[in-house]
């Protein structure tokens, strides 16, 4: 069944295979529908036959969808054919990071800090979203013209409340940029992923990983016990304080690593010592107004543009449950207020137990909780919107 290239297969015309791993197959695809060339990624056969996974696939794929950043690649749908899942993405014709430095060996530092930043901005949204990647590695990292870089692959990412490790994924390639909690299967949270980004700068500065047992069993104790082998032995042109933040991201410890990748990212930038800055691209830019947050942990930003929500892959925020209608809400904002109105969903919304008239315009505040079939949404204000309500830079929805 997986040997599709040259076939039609559903809506798709498979033209080539990308790339093939432990639970999936990759595609360079077009969309005869959308006119469209995607990369089409196919649940193996051996996974597609476990209803239980193929529903987590189907669920942390949307889960993924909801992220919108230039550093984070853009899914497009999520569906099934021939009983098997499969995920819609954007295409990306560059090479990956991993083949980058294969065929470079070592970084400049420029370049370095360049890609740097883009991982840490893409990572730090994707934390504030109460979400972690746990398989941050360069093979996950496509470099594109001018080296504009998207963080792939979000098939392992978790809601960080319940981000622990299971089968999938333990192969060599994923052990080499684990931390070591998530290695002994603990729960993880943003500083899993700060690790796996310290493992990659690591090795844009030297070439190769800090570990590379023969054995999965070694690369584990490892991983766990082992102190990195010294940079500045594999690269002596590398500044001190360079090593002593990849170090500290690569700390056992998770309480002694950064707090946040961007952190880690200006951090090394300021130890290089070249005068190149390093920009990470994060939310904030954006000046999210309102934040809506689910029980599980997951946290949607609301920008003045506003947002959709639905059933549908092409919303803002997606909840992928039947009593949810395909595009159900929508909420707007200006610079000091947000509303939202139903859009004639056939279960209704309702903000504090209230149902919305379809198309009635009503307040959102923090506080507000807002429904859409099982799902209560928790309106609550940006960490930072008292700063910008006093400065005059966004809303502050009566902040003092």
């Amino acid at each position: 069944m997986m040997d599709l290239v040259g076939k039609a297969w559903g809506r798709f015309q498979i033209l080539e295979e990308r790339g093939r791993g432990g639970m999936a197959a990759v595609f360079k695809a077009h969309d005869c529908v959308l006119q469209r060339t995607v990369a089409l990624k196919v649940l193996l056969p051996a996974m597609a036959a476990n209803k239980e996974f193929t529903e987590r696939f189907r669920r942390e794929a949307i889960t993924a969808a909801n992220l919108r950043h230039p550093n984070i690649v853009t899914i497009y749908d999520v569906g099934s054919h021939d009983r098997f899942q499969y995920i819609v993405m954007e295409y990306l014709g560059g090479p990956t990071l991993q083949r980058e430095i294969q065929r470079t060996g070592p970084l400049p530092t420029t370049r370095l800090l360049h890609i740097l930043g883009q991982l840490a901005g893409a990572l730090d949204y994707a934390h504030k979203q109460g979400l972690v990647h746990r398989d941050v590695k360069p093979a996950n990292i496509i470099l594109g013209p001018g080296d504009h870089a998207t963080l792939t692959d979000f098939g392992l990412v978790k809601a960080a409340r319940k981000s622990t490790l299971t089968g999938e994924g333990r192969t060599m390639g994923t052990l080499r940029y684990m931390s070591p909690e998530q290695a002994m299967g603990r729960e993880l949270d943003a500083r899993a992923d700060v690790y796996s980004l310290g493992v990659v700068v690591y090795e844009m500065l030297v070439g190769e990983t800090p570990f590379s047992g023969t054995t999965p069993y070694g690369m584990l104790h490892s991983v766990i016990y082992e102190t990195p082998p010294p940079l500045l032995q594999r690269n002596s042109s590398i500044a001190p304080g360079v090593e002593s933040a990849v170090f500290r991201a690569l700390s056992k410890d998770a309480n002694r690593r950064f707090g946040t990748a961007g952190e880690f990212a200006q951090k090394v930038a300021a130890a290089a010592g070249t005068g190149a800055a390093v920009v990470v691209t994060t939310d904030a830019l954006h000046e999210a107004l309102l934040i809506l947050n689910t029980a599980e942990g997951l946290k949607y930003p609301i920008y003045q543009s506003g947002a959709t929500i639905g059933r549908d892959a092409d919303n803002d925020i997606v909840l992928p449950y039947r009593q949810v209608s395909r595009r159900h809400a929508q909420i707007e904002c200006t610079q000091s207020s947000c509303t939202v109105k139903d859009l004639g969903s056939t279960n209704g919304t309702f903000v504090n137990g209230r149902p919305l008239a379809p198309r009635e315009r009503h307040p959102l505040r923090p506080g507000d909780g807002l429904r859409m079939g099982p799902v209560t949404l928790t309106a609550s204000q940006p960490p930072d919107a008292g700063r910008h309500a006093r400065s005059g830079t966004g809303a502050g929805f009566g902040a003092p």
